[in-house]
């Protein structure tokens, strides 16, 4: 199985080699793609005596998925129209609002949390708690601000896309998301505003790719740095747990991904569209949700991540993960082209999303995460347009 991997690695590599030689765009989602599968496989090959051997079922899968994703966005790039019209301008009044709206909304919910936290949690049990009340509806001290979770995405990308930084206002707006992953200590939230910004600012030149570069290596580098960490000796444990959580959460899916049962789902794709499931629950309708969290696998370490193509799996296959690797990758492909000819909205869109294809080897969020993409693309358009009393217009 480790030549399978080593070859998958060598195909990944070539993949995005010529990817760039063609379209010369390190960032699009034909390149991040197998660029990001090529470096977890490595990582994999640093620390495979730590974890499981990679199941059969992976290997072909992952194959499916990348040749499948890559393909379908690079054609759909290739052969979308370019996007023909202005940029859409920002409405500042809207803008405004928001911010302002937010600067009161954010930092007041954040107390609260913080507060309720410190009131039923220890010190050393603070950031546990913080994050067991950000997820747990009950014990929720946010409420509707934890949506405000994107209107700051989209305020920060919004600023950082400008020709001129407004400095003061960004500052703000980095003090607003600092303040948002302290009452949430949701990962996923602080690498949403770490990438999407910047992607923003790659797009607008501003920064090369070396620091986007530097920052993932950063991150993929410290598995095996804590592997040798936790080779020192046996008195090293905050260096085995270090170790045993960056292995949870960035090679483990791999291997989880191989106790997976195909078309095993009570309902109809019941993981694939969990999200419509929720919704036809609240109307009424005699359908039953899954759980957002899945069950644990030993790998040996407990882990419950199983990649981007858990529920295609799940529900339909291996036939399902070809069919969503070719329907998102024709999507992403199209928001991508429309990016990169002017329409600001989508570059806005695929900066989120780009968030979303680093984090492919943890889970599924693009299908999962629907919710917050039509959250996202509404709080865009709300940016960007005028609306006024006597009459609506874009403000295009």
């Amino acid at each position: 199985m480790l030549t399978n991997i080593v070859f998958l690695i060598i195909i990944f590599s070539l993949i995005v080699t010529v990817s760039l030689i063609l379209k010369h765009q390190i960032l699009s989602p034909w390149s991040i793609t197998p660029f990001i599968w090529a470096v977890i496989l490595f990582l994999y090959i640093c620390v495979k005596d730590e974890l499981y051997a990679v199941p059969t079922q992976f290997v072909t899968g992952i194959t499916i998925w990348v040749l499948t994703f890559s393909g379908a966005s690079f054609i759909a790039y290739s052969f979308f129209p370019k996007y023909k019209k202005r940029p859409w301008a920002v409405c500042e009044k809207n803008v405004d609002i928001i911010t302002l709206m937010t600067l009161i909304l954010v930092p007041f919910a954040v107390y609260k949390a913080i507060q309720h936290a410190v009131m039923m949690a220890s010190p050393e049990g603070l950031f546990y708690t913080l994050r067991e009340q950000a997820v747990n509806p009950e014990e929720n001290q946010l409420g509707i601000v934890k949506y405000f979770i994107y209107v700051i995405n989209v305020l920060l990308i919004i600023e950082l896309n400008r020709d001129k930084i407004r400095k003061r206002r960004l500052s703000l707006i980095v003090i607003l998301c600092i303040l948002f992953f302290i009452a949430t200590m949701a990962k996923l939230t602080l690498l949403m505003y770490i990438f999407s910004g910047l992607y923003i600012l790659y797009n607008k030149k501003r920064i090369s790719l070396k620091p986007i570069a530097l920052f993932i290596f950063f991150i993929i580098s410290l598995v095996p740095i804590m592997q040798l960490l936790r080779q020192g000796g046996d008195n090293n444990t905050d260096g085995e747990m270090i170790g045993n959580i960056l292995l949870i959460y960035t090679i483990s899916s791999i291997i989880a991904f191989g106790t997976i049962t195909p078309y095993s789902s009570m309902q109809w794709g019941e993981t694939t569209f969990r999200p419509f499931y929720n919704i036809l629950h609240g109307l009424g309708f005699n359908v039953m949700p899954t759980e957002a969290l899945q069950d644990f696998e030993l790998v040996p370490m407990p882990t419950n991540v199983y990649t981007v193509m858990f529920p295609y799996y799940k529900d339909f296959g291996f036939e399902g993960i070809f069919i969503f690797a070719l329907l998102e990758g024709i999507a992403i492909g199209a928001i991508y082209k429309y990016s990169k000819s002017g329409c600001n909205i989508m570059t806005y869109l695929y900066a989120y999303i780009f968030t979303l294809l680093i984090m492919q080897f943890f889970d599924e969020l693009i299908m999962q995460g629907i919710s917050a993409i039509l959250q996202t693309i509404i709080i865009i358009i709300i940016c960007h347009t005028n609306i006024s009393l006597r009459k609506k217009t874009l403000n295009v």
